[in-house]
């Protein structure tokens, strides 16, 4: 049985505890005064209030909570990813919803074709009424972009991600019930076009949890490539089950639809204050080195550029109709297969070659994603959109050239190659238009220009192809596709306005790391050694081994010219001897080392293979600032020999054999291994040695040293 004396010692203990830890608690909450609660006189309002206190932190220090989860977003790696590839399937599940019956479109508009195609398609001829069916789900995505990107700005990225979710899983059910006429389908694709918009909504998640600009950059890359996915493998299902029926495939869109919801519901986390995107960073792992590029943000739009970037980006996706889908129906499927099924022979194109060509050409975006990040950096955002335009105006040009040939399977072979080949460069231009809005957004407002631009360009492309079939239809598909080339190049014109805005303009050159200062680096310390003064050479190594430790190249000082150091000569040559006996001591401890690793391995701090490796890292490869330093470094000694009465250009060949003498060769190997470097540290030891010997016998000159003997010859 427990002594009741032991109890009431536990218990006065556990006051002292309690106590200790509230003093505290007032220490930090209510200054010098809040800590004077045991063992000092104060009235009884500050014991009542304090004991307040006290209470009032326990009970909060005792009841359970729950951490809100955008804290894991910029905390927890795992979750943050998670919540990123949900926001991804998010995009590729409304898109496959948005293009999963395109293949079939020309199937239903011709009565007969099938048990699925509608009765009539009146008032519209074939060409417009297949390009009138995807322009009613594209027109109802044109119309929602912008107030979706909008209202994800105001009540979240997530709620309205879900909302738009459901009810696009509700509305391919319903589509599947309107699909007996022609316009009651029509009317329901146009309606539930509306909640198929989430591709603002991505962009905008990318652009509120990314402070990175090359990080966002590969971001939104992965975003529209699975958007381009979706597209692609919406239209590959509609292809793999033509035997179940050309409305079958909705769905299964119902499915992905409510599985990207549930997937979403459960992963994706909302950003909660856009203050916290600037705490995350993926290389948390203290990369002191790492090169990001922050995207600082307007306060406001700069409107002029604004419907500048919209106006061009809707000229561009006009004009590409011209390419795809004119260029391979009507053009394509009236020169391979339309005139030689009503002769009733066998036709070169197949329709489901055509179904498989229409599908598969969007894959073609994906090479065209990781391309464009290079070409960013030669031409610039507006300069890669202008090439864009042209180059579609190019590839339309040779397509219509070849459908207009005597129709052989050659010159199907050569349709195609072309289209395919081509296809990749030609989309550079929409691929332009999501980054440049997004330099001048403004925080507030990035759902908004990410809407305008998918508003932009969905409206291009729901317009456009019906437009330009309602043309084909009245006049000739070869008039409709020069229409499209017009605008391709028109909208070239536009958008090289934008070349000269200096945000997107061919990015300035990075300044190389030998050039550079990192962000914990010294910078008065950095910019004295780039500039070429002196600098203590053990503070010059310290930054260099650091640099060499990380995989990063020394730095590279300035050559100064000799005219502005003729007048300082002494000086220059003052410090002479402690920078060689420094480089003597540093080559003497690491020989020592590597000769203490040879009979024990944990005797040395790196191994023979990292030391290799971190003083090849030193030396660097930019090619182009090595040979910039060996020719400033030529002229000075010239300027100085010269300047000192050797009359260099009658003596050249005894100066070189006296240069010889002073600097024997080291190593004729460009970089450090394990069997070249203890031969190479003796070398360049003795050649220190030599030095530190002679300054400290004489004044040290450059005369003297080109003028000693005898030479030093290495074995």
């Amino acid at each position: 049985m427990a002594d009741p004396a032991d109890d009431e010692t536990s218990g006065e203990m556990a006051d002292t505890k309690n106590d200790a830890q509230a003093s505290e608690t007032m220490n930090l909450t209510g200054g010098e005064d809040a800590g004077d609660f045991d063992g000092v006189d104060v009235d009884d309002t500050k014991k009542r209030h304090f004991g307040e206190l006290k209470e009032r932190y326990f009970q909060w220090k005792s009841q359970p909570f729950k951490l809100p989860r955008y804290y894991k977003l910029q905390t927890d790696d795992n979750a943050r990813k998670y919540s990123i590839w949900a926001v991804n399937f998010f995009i590729a599940c409304s898109a496959v919803n948005t293009k999963m019956l395109n293949p079939n479109f020309a199937i239903m508009c011709q009565p007969g074709a099938s048990g699925d195609s509608f009765e009539s398609t009146e008032p519209f001829g074939f060409n417009s009424a297949t390009y009138f069916l995807p322009m009613t789900t594209l027109l109802g995505v044109a119309m929602s972009s912008v107030f979706i990107g909008i209202l994800s700005d105001r009540i979240g990225r997530k709620i309205v991600m879900l909302v738009l979710a459901w009810i696009s899983a509700v509305g391919s059910i319903v589509k599947f019930f309107t699909k007996e006429t022609f316009w009651g389908f029509s009317a329901s694709n146009f309606a539930f076009g509306f909640f198929l918009g989430n591709l603002p909504v991505g962009m905008a998640y990318v652009g509120d949890i990314e402070t990175d600009k090359m990080e966002k950059d590969n971001m939104l890359g992965v975003l529209v490539g699975c958007f381009v996915l979706g597209n692609s493998g919406g239209g590959i299902i509609a292809v793999l089950m033509n035997d179940a029926g050309l409305f079958a495939p909705l769905w299964v869109g119902a499915g992905l639809m409510a599985m990207s919801a549930i997937v979403g519901h459960i992963y994706m986390i909302e950003p909660g204050d856009s203050r916290l995107g600037n705490i995350h960073d993926s290389k948390i792992t203290i990369d002191l080195f790492a090169e990001e590029e922050k995207v600082n943000r307007p306060l406001t739009i700069d409107k002029k550029t604004l419907w500048n970037i919209v106006g061009g980006a809707l000229l561009d996706n006009i004009g590409s109709t011209g390419l795809f889908p004119l260029c391979l129906s009507p053009l394509a499927m009236e020169q391979f297969y339309t005139q030689f099924v009503e002769v009733g022979k066998e036709p070169i194109m197949t329709i489901d070659a055509y179904q498989w060509l229409s599908v598969c050409v969007a894959l073609l975006v994906i090479p065209s994603t990781q391309m464009t990040p290079y070409v960013f950096t030669k031409i610039g955002v507006a300069g890669t959109c202008v090439f864009g335009n042209l180059f579609t105006a190019l590839v339309t040009g040779v397509l219509l050239a070849i459908g207009n040939m005597a129709a052989t399977d050659l010159a199907f072979g050569f349709f195609v190659f072309v289209m395919y080949a081509g296809f990749p460069f030609t989309v550079f231009s929409q691929l332009t238009t999501g980054p440049m809005l997004d330099v001048i957004a403004p925080e507030d407002k990035i759902g908004f220009v990410q809407g305008l631009n998918n508003s932009s360009m969905s409206f291009g492309m729901a317009i456009a192809p019906w437009a330009f079939g309602i043309l084909a239809d009245y006049t000739s598909s070869n008039i409709s596709i020069i229409t499209g080339i017009a605008f391709s190049i028109l909208a070239a014109v536009i958008n090289a306005i934008l070349v000269w805005h200096p945000l997107m303009g061919r990015p300035k050159p990075k300044v190389p790391a030998p050039k550079k200062r990192f962000a914990h680096e010294d910078e008065e310390l950095v910019n004295k050694i780039l500039d070429g003064e002196f600098v203590d050479p053990e503070l010059v190594f310290d930054i260099n081994r650091d640099r060499g430790i990380h995989g990063k190249p020394a730095l590279i000082p300035r050559v100064r010219p000799y005219s502005e150091e003729k007048d300082h000569l002494e000086s220059l040559a003052e410090q002479v001897c402690a920078a060689a006996k420094f480089r003597e001591d540093m080559y003497d401890r690491i020989l020592n080392g590597i000769a203490s690793n040879k009979s024990d391995p944990n005797n040395f701090d790196f191994s023979v293979e990292e030391v290799c490796e971190i003083m090849n890292s030193v030396r660097g490869n930019e090619e182009e600032l090595m040979a910039q330093s060996f020719a400033d470094l030529g002229a000075w000694m010239g300027e100085y020999l010269a300047d000192n009465g050797y009359d260099p250009h009658t003596s050249s060949v005894l100066l070189k054999q006296m240069f010889m003498i002073a600097f024997p060769s080291i190593s004729r190997e460009l970089e450090f291994t394990p069997n070249n470097i203890e031969e190479r540290l003796v070398k360049a030891k003795r050649v220190m040695a030599k030095y530190v010997r002679e300054t400290r016998e004489e004044p040290f000159t450059v005369t003297s040293v080109l003028g000693s003997g005898p030479a030093i010859f290495y074995s």
